[in-house]
Protein backbone atom coordinates (compact mmCIF):
# COMPACT_ATOMS: atom_id res chain seq x y z
CA UNK A 1 0.00 0.00 0.00
CA UNK A 2 1.59 3.80 -1.03
CA UNK A 3 1.11 6.37 1.05
CA UNK A 4 0.85 10.50 -0.07
CA UNK A 5 3.50 12.06 1.72
CA UNK A 6 0.78 14.60 2.53
CA UNK A 7 -0.83 12.67 4.70
CA UNK A 8 1.95 10.42 6.92
CA UNK A 9 1.19 7.82 8.75
CA UNK A 10 1.12 7.74 12.68
CA UNK A 11 4.61 5.28 12.44
CA UNK A 12 6.38 8.48 9.69
CA UNK A 13 7.59 11.11 11.82
CA UNK A 14 7.56 14.96 10.52
CA UNK A 15 10.35 17.75 11.37
CA UNK A 16 8.63 20.89 11.65
CA UNK A 17 11.01 23.54 9.33
CA UNK A 18 11.17 26.97 8.66
CA UNK A 19 11.48 28.24 5.17
CA UNK A 20 12.56 31.40 3.53
CA UNK A 21 13.18 32.55 0.24
CA UNK A 22 16.33 35.11 -0.53
CA UNK A 23 17.74 36.49 -3.22
CA UNK A 24 21.03 34.85 -5.02
CA UNK A 25 23.94 36.47 -3.83
CA UNK A 26 26.37 36.62 -7.11
CA UNK A 27 23.32 38.24 -9.07
CA UNK A 28 23.55 41.27 -6.34
CA UNK A 29 27.37 41.90 -6.79
CA UNK A 30 28.13 41.45 -10.26
CA UNK A 31 25.04 44.11 -11.25
CA UNK A 32 26.18 46.65 -9.09
CA UNK A 33 29.62 45.65 -9.87
CA UNK A 34 28.59 46.35 -13.47
CA UNK A 35 26.67 49.36 -12.70
CA UNK A 36 29.31 51.35 -10.26
CA UNK A 37 32.16 50.41 -13.49
CA UNK A 38 30.06 52.22 -15.86
CA UNK A 39 29.13 55.24 -13.40
CA UNK A 40 32.89 55.38 -13.35
CA UNK A 41 33.74 54.71 -17.08
CA UNK A 42 31.12 58.09 -17.65
CA UNK A 43 32.72 59.85 -14.88
CA UNK A 44 35.92 59.27 -16.81
CA UNK A 45 34.94 59.82 -19.76
CA UNK A 46 32.90 63.14 -19.47
CA UNK A 47 35.38 64.74 -16.85
CA UNK A 48 37.76 67.63 -17.78
CA UNK A 49 41.04 65.78 -19.26
CA UNK A 50 44.48 65.98 -17.44
CA UNK A 51 47.73 66.92 -18.73
CA UNK A 52 48.72 63.44 -16.73
CA UNK A 53 46.65 60.94 -18.08
CA UNK A 54 44.56 60.07 -20.83
CA UNK A 55 41.39 60.02 -21.22
CA UNK A 56 40.83 56.07 -21.52
CA UNK A 57 43.38 55.46 -18.58
CA UNK A 58 41.41 58.11 -16.49
CA UNK A 59 37.99 56.14 -17.59
CA UNK A 60 39.68 52.88 -16.60
CA UNK A 61 40.57 53.69 -13.25
CA UNK A 62 37.36 55.33 -12.57
CA UNK A 63 35.68 52.18 -13.76
CA UNK A 64 37.70 49.88 -11.90
CA UNK A 65 36.91 52.40 -8.42
CA UNK A 66 33.90 52.48 -9.55
CA UNK A 67 33.14 48.62 -9.51
CA UNK A 68 34.76 48.16 -6.33
CA UNK A 69 32.06 50.47 -5.04
CA UNK A 70 29.63 48.55 -6.39
CA UNK A 71 30.45 45.55 -4.86
CA UNK A 72 30.53 47.52 -1.93
CA UNK A 73 26.44 49.08 -2.32
CA UNK A 74 25.55 45.74 -3.97
CA UNK A 75 26.87 43.37 -0.38
CA UNK A 76 24.48 46.52 1.82
CA UNK A 77 21.85 45.75 -0.48
CA UNK A 78 22.42 42.32 -0.44
CA UNK A 79 22.13 42.59 3.15
CA UNK A 80 19.38 44.86 3.65
CA UNK A 81 16.68 42.75 1.38
CA UNK A 82 18.19 39.06 3.10
CA UNK A 83 17.08 40.60 6.30
CA UNK A 84 13.41 41.97 5.03
CA UNK A 85 13.04 38.88 3.46
CA UNK A 86 13.89 36.77 6.25
CA UNK A 87 11.06 38.14 8.44
CA UNK A 88 8.40 36.66 5.92
CA UNK A 89 9.44 32.66 6.83
CA UNK A 90 6.94 30.15 6.90
CA UNK A 91 6.70 26.76 8.50
CA UNK A 92 6.21 23.22 7.02
CA UNK A 93 6.18 19.77 8.12
CA UNK A 94 9.06 17.86 6.62
CA UNK A 95 7.75 13.96 6.39
CA UNK A 96 10.40 11.38 5.55
CA UNK A 97 9.68 9.82 1.75
CA UNK A 98 9.26 5.85 1.68
CA UNK A 99 12.31 4.02 0.16
CA UNK A 100 12.23 3.97 -3.66
CA UNK A 101 10.13 0.56 -5.01
CA UNK A 102 10.02 0.20 -8.96
CA UNK A 103 6.61 0.24 -10.44
CA UNK A 104 6.35 -3.60 -9.57
CA UNK A 105 6.11 -2.91 -5.74
CA UNK A 106 9.27 -4.66 -5.34
CA UNK A 107 12.56 -2.24 -3.75
CA UNK A 108 15.08 -1.86 -6.06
Amino acid sequence: MEQHPATPSPADQGVEVQIHSSPKFWPFILTFAVFGALVGLIIGLLGEPSQEYTRASASGFFAIFGAGFGVGIGALAYVIVDRVTSRKTTKHLAVPLAEDTDSSGQQG
